[in-house]
Formats: C-alpha cells, structure tokens, sequence
C-alpha cells in the first residue's frame, strides 16, 4: 500500500523496476537473439552494481536509530526481505528466458553454446588442446586446507574461481577442496568450438577448466565443482544519498557500531550446503555474506558473446554525416556561422574529434579547458591535449581519478599529460566534475573567440556508437563567457558554499542555480496553466530522486500541467495516485542504443524552451557535483529537438508505461501506427543529411 502522505517509491525498488524492463527486452523475440543476450548481460551487470551500491546502503542503515530510519521513512529489514525476494524471482526469469527462449533461438541460427552439458569427442579434444596449450599456464590451484596459513586472502575480488571436491585415489576417506581461477581476462569468457554438424559451437571458459580438471589434479577424484565470485569492493554511498547533516549523523553511528561493509561471496546455483559450511570454517566466509545466483556466474560477459553471424545483430546504421561540417575547412568557422547539434549516435563522432584537432593546431587558439570525467587511457582526447599543449597552447583539464583502472594505469596517462605541460586539476570530495564540457579560446585580430563543446555525454568515442547523447558546439558570447568564468571557478578548487554568488544567467550549474532554475521554470508553467496559457512539462531522464524537484512536479500536476517524464534509469516519482499524480505520465525507454541522454522542455505560452543536461535529478548530482544545464536557442536545432522529445513521447514500441508500482507495462499501438524512437530519430538525421547545408525550421 502507497503512503500517500510520503509519494516517493523506493530507491532500491525502482532500480530493481527498471532491471526488470531489461529482462522484457530480452525475453522480446523480435529483438535479434545475441541482442538478447546483451540484454541479459546488462541485467546481470545491473544487478551486479545494485548489490555492490545498494545493498551496502540497506544492510547500514539497519545499524542505525530508529528516530533516524522513521525519519527517513526506510524500514530496512522488511525492505531487504522485499529486495532479496525481488531478486530471486527475476533470477529464475533470467535462466528460462536463457534456457527457454534464447537458447533454442540460437540453435534455430546454427549456433549451439554448450550449457551444463557434456562436450562430444570431437569437441573434447580440441578443447583437452586448448587447456594444454593456452589455458595450463594462467591457472593457480590452490589446496584451502586449514594447516596452510594463507598470506593473502583466499579468493581476490572481482575474480571468478572454481572450488573443486576430490578424493586422493590413495585415501578416499578424506575430502580436499581446492579453487582454481578462471582466467577470463586472457581469452575472455567464451571459446568458439570448431564447427560440428554444420554449427557453429561456443562453450564457457569455466566449462573448459572443468573438463580438465583430472589434468590440473593428478592422482586424485574430482567429485564436483562449483563457479564462486567475491566482490569486496562494495560501495557505502551515504553522503550521496542524503542531505549533509543526516548523512553525518548516520555516519556517525555507524562508526560508533563498528560496521563494516561485508564482501559479497556469490555462487552457482546447485552449490550444496557442505560444500558452504566448508567455506564458513576453512577460509572464514560468514554464510550471510552468500549469494545464490543462476547456473553460471558473472553473466554480464553474455554482452561480449562472441560475433558468430552478424544477422544475430541489429542491422548496421551507418553514422551520418552532418552537412554543416562537411563544406567547410575549419570546424571554428561552421560554429561561428551557427551553433551546431549532434545527435549521437546517429551522427558521426568526426566533428568532435575535429574540434579537438583543429584546437591543438590553430595557431590562433590560446588555451583549451576540458573536464573529462573518468576518461579511459586510450581516449583520442588525450592526443589532442598533449599536442596542443606541445604547440604552445595553456591546456587544464578536470578529471575524476577512474576507479576502474588500477593505480599504474591512472598514473601512467597522467604522468604522460603533465610531462607534455598539460594542467591537470582532480576532483576533491564534495567537487566531482561530471559536467562534460570543453572551452576553446582564440585570439584573434578583433579580439577573443570563444567555442565550448556541451554534451549530454563524455568524450568517450569508443562507446559513441552504443550510448544516445547530444552534443551542442556553440560560440555564443553569453554561454561561452559563462563557461570561461565556471572553468575559472573550478581552478580555485574551492567548495560552491564558499563563492555565494556567481552571474549565471544562461548556463546553470549544480551547487549554485540549476536547483531554483528548474523551480522558477515549473513554477512559470503552473501559473501559465492557472491563466489559460499553454503549458507543459516534458522531461527525459535517467534518475529522479531528489523530492524538491518530485513535489514541484507533483504540483504543476495538481494544477493541470500536462507533465510527461521520459525515465530510462530509477524513478521516485510514482505516476497515477489519484488528486497527486493522476496528470503525470512517466515511461521508460530501453532500445538498441543505452539511453543517456537529459532533456528538459517547457512550454512557456507557446514560446517553448528546451534544455539539454549531463545532471540527473538525485542527491548526489544536484549537490555533490558540479555539472551544467544549458539551452538550445538555435531555432533550427530547437526544431530537431522538438522531434526527439515528440518521437520518445509517441513512442509504442520500446517505452512501458510505469504504473503505481512502478510495473513496466506494454502501450498498445493505436492510430498512429507503430512508433520506435531511435528509429524515428535516425530518420530525422537521415533527412538533415538530405536537405545539405538548408537550415530550415522545419523537418
């Protein structure tokens, strides 16, 4: 039942709402069957993630007062029982949509992956070589036998490993046990099995190292194995999540508890309760630390599954060119003459390379600022900076260490950008960068030029072809100037709470205006609706949580407000409470390509604005890091993103609407025919390929 005193829905439940509209896409058979199996791995990835984030957050705040639990309205003990149940059920529909569906799906391609079966002879030899030959040298066996004293811990994390039952054949009295890594960061998850039957066959690393398991123990019984993983990286994410001085007091109690974050032991399903206890009294695992999973392990790897025929895939889509770049020899002067839009990843990612480029090159540039947030070592962006940082020109950037690569990684790129004289200024806590943006300064004879880059999404150019973004270059003199002065903030390293006032007016940035902003913008529309003018509210998110932003929206509503929020991640917002929410409606978006992409447009009497954002409305971005909003004010471009938003909200085909529980449930086609928003937008940019340099307000 839905306390409509506190119409908020459930952080962990939502995300847990939005794993599931994963596993309709997967269970979709008209989506392409190795599609549906990236789908799958994105779910395990997701559930994955949710235990390293979330399920720390719960088990805390078990360890809390009550006063504070109450408070907060979050009963953890009944939420983690709701969770873990949630969880379990999605599980066994992850295997049958597996085993059921996608499975016999690939088998009906010519492609067989051996599942829990045994290997024929013709496919046990070659995998008996493969084991000798390549696979031999990267494993480590080891006894967990109580008179060994172990140095280090037992399993690594983030590491599959099997844990083998056997017998020596000179004493079948006493059982061993013994792990064994699966090396999957060598050869990856999956082998490709020579061709049987006229089949293409695929079988998992751990099923290989199975198989052999007699060779790596010789002179003993292999009774059974069982694929175990441990995460120990968990994150308590507290102060992310909650305003300062709660997050405080939480974490004060906590420490005066003594909790510690446990690591998280998950194993395959058919593991028998000895063979757990042996570990709860051999290595000092606690039984609660253990997860039931499916009858494999780490299933995230199904999203790197093997390219065995490309007709399992989604047809190719050619990355469109954008014509506004394609008649001129410098990307400065197409943005000089008009603000330009890419609509990733439809469109080529060529224009911002060459941004970058030209920048390193120009004689005329003088200083490039950046923040590349978590950027990856084999970044393009990272030549480009030290080149022009080579060439003479003032280079900062802003950078959030990634926790994803290991130290030496993180110190190797950074040590190869400061030897070439590029200023690297990391993140403090309370300061994450997440905006993604660029500035680009020239000097030139009639003074200062000035070009940013404002996306939606990072420079990451190898996954642009996977993640919807837009990206806008712009030489307008209020934008730039602002951003020039937000860089010149960022340089201080200062906290926001320190710097009162900073004259924002058309770029808003978290900790300072974009909060009051998207009030004062809600509010404008509710009173347009109370005089008779048009109005309405159109958001396209990731996440919303934060409950200021959620009661605004509750109240344009109330008032009459057409409110439709476009969600691709959790929702806070609950949609359909009758004299609450009875006006909004809240669908979620899961296609082909990852939706990443924030929009903001507001009807403002006809006269309408749009807003592009890299922010989601949550604790954590709005108030621990800085990031911008900024306007489209190109009509041309203001058009294009009017279709977007029109071909998300008229979509039938890839959006659910989500109900007071936050179900995912199908819309049916209606007169209009089917609609599919990425393909509808591809179409748009086809067009703007088609109508050359013509900037025309419609398409």
């Amino acid at each position: 039942m839905i306390d409509v005193a506190y119409p908020y829905f459930d952080t962990n439940l939502s995300w847990l709402s939005n794993n599931y509209r994963l596993l309709l896409e997967a269970n979709d058979e008209t989506v392409p069957v190795r599609e549906r199996l990236r789908f799958l791995g994105i779910y395990a990835y997701q559930t994955k993630e949710f235990y390293r984030v979330r399920i720390p957050n719960l088990l805390a705040m078990g360890e809390v007062s009550e006063d504070i639990r109450s408070k907060l309205n979050i009963f953890p003990e009944s939420l983690l029982e709701h969770v873990y149940e949630t969880v379990e059920n999605q599980l066994r529909e992850f295997n049958d949509i597996l085993i059921s569906g996608i499975l016999p799906a690939l088998l009906e391609q010519g492609v067989h992956l051996y599942y829990r079966e045994a290997f024929v002879s013709e496919h046990a030899a070659f995998v008996r070589r493969f084991f000798l030959d390549r696979l031999f040298r990267y494993l480590q066996p080891v006894f967990l036998d109580s008179r060994r004293t172990l140095k280090t811990p037992a399993f690594e994390s983030k590491q599959l490993y099997l844990i083998v039952r056997m017998q020596h054949r000179q004493d079948a009295e006493e059982d061993w046990y013994a792990s064994v890594n699966v090396p999957s960061e060598h050869y990856g998850r999956f082998l490709e099995l020579p061709e049987w039957e006229g089949k293409r066959h695929v079988a998992f690393l751990e099923d290989i190292i199975r198989e052999n398991l007699p060779v790596l123990f010789p002179g003993y019984n292999i009774l059974e194995s069982y694929a175990l993983r441990v995460e120990r990286e968990t994150e308590l994410s507290i102060e992310d999540e909650y305003p300062m001085q709660v997050a405080q007091r939480i974490l004060k109690q906590l420490e005066k508890r003594n909790f510690v974050q446990p690591s998280q032991y998950f194993y395959e399903s058919g593991m028998p309760l000895y063979v757990r206890e042996y570990l709860v009294g051999k290595v000092s695992i606690p039984m609660n630390d253990f997860h039931e999973r499916g009858d494999y392990l780490f299933m995230q790897d199904l999203a790197k599954f093997p390219v065995v025929s490309r007709r399992l895939d989604y047809p190719y889509q050619r990355p469109v060119q954008n014509p506004e770049f394609e008649e001129t020899k410098s990307i400065f002067e197409a943005i000089q003459q008009a603000d330009q839009m890419l609509h990733l990843p439809y469109q080529s990612y060529e224009p911002i390379v060459r941004f970058f480029n030209e920048a390193a090159v120009d004689p005329y540039v003088r200083e490039i600022h950046v923040s590349l947030y978590k950027i990856s070592p084999n970044s393009f962006i990272l030549n480009s900076l030290i080149s022009a940082s080579k060439n003479g020109k003032r280079v900062t950037t802003y950078v959030e260490l990634n926790t994803k690569l290991d130290i030496q990684e993180n110190l190797q790129w950074s040590k190869k950008m400061r030897d070439a004289g590029v200023k690297i200024l990391l993140s403090v806590p309370g300061l994450k960068v997440h905006a993604k943006m660029a500035l680009v300064k020239r000097k030139v004879q009639k003074g200062w030029e000035r070009y940013a880059f404002l996306g939606t999404g990072g420079f990451y150019r190898l996954t642009s072809r996977e993640i919807v973004d837009h990206a806008l270059l712009t030489s307008h003199r209020e934008l730039t100037n602002e951003l020039e002065l937000l860089f010149g903030y960022l340089s201080t390293q200062d906290e926001p709470k320190k710097y009162t006032y900073l004259p924002f007016n058309s770029l808003y940035v978290t900790q300072f205006n974009l909060q009051k902003r998207l009030l004062d913008l809600m509010d404008r529309e509710i009173a347009n609706c109370n005089a008779g003018l048009k109005s309405f509210i159109t958001i396209k998110i990731n996440q919303l949580q934060d409950r200021i932003l959620i009661d605004k929206l509750y109240q344009a509503g109330k008032a009459g407000v057409p409110v439709h929020v476009i969600i691709s991640e959790s929702c806070g917002l609950i949609s359909g409470l009758p004299s609450i929410s009875d006006n909004i409606v809240v669908s979620r978006h899961v296609d082909r390509y990852i939706e990443n992409t924030r929009i903001f447009h507001f009807g403002n009497r006809g006269n309408d604005e749009i807003y592009l954002t890299s922010c989601d409305w949550t604790h954590r971005n709005l108030h621990r890091r800085i990031d911008i909003c900024f306007p489209v004010l190109d009509e041309t471009l203001k058009n294009q993103m009017r279709i977007v938003l029109r071909n998300y909200v008229n979509d039938n085909q890839k959006s659910v609407r989500l109900d007071l529980y936050q179900n995912n449930l199908r819309i049916a086609d209606d007169a209009r025919g089917k609609v599919r928003a990425q393909e509808a937008n591809y179409r748009m940019v086809e067009k703007i390929e088609r109508n050359g340099l013509a900037r025309r307000p419609e398409i």
